[in-house]
């Protein structure tokens, strides 16, 4: 019986280290749900429910789950900005 409880020592022990080092690499852009301070927390206090729910809701699995940031990034990328851009070279 001690050996079954080791492993599983050792198995919650080994998901909640690799849970806290992929939330600790894991880029900005990629978090849901938490600031990444409160995901760490999570993952430290509660070992294995901590690092199942990063897994289940703290990352983004995919590119639709990334939340970019809204509108234009750069000036080509606006609208407005390209037309008066042509609008001016037009006019030259």
């Amino acid at each position: 019986m001690a050996r079954v409880n080791m492993l599983i020592f050792l198995v919650v022990v080994a998901l909640s280290v690799v849970a806290l080092i992929d939330c600790l690499v894991t880029d900005r852009t990629r978090l849901r749900s938490f600031p990444r301070a409160a995901w760490i927390v999570l993952i430290l206090l509660c070992p294995l429910a901590g690092a199942v729910a990063w897994f289940r809701a703290g990352r983004a699995t995919s590119s639709r789950d990334v939340h970019l940031p809204r509108g234009p990034i750069g000036p080509e990328d606006d609208p407005d900005f390209v037309r008066a851009l042509a609008d001016a070279l037009r006019e030259k």
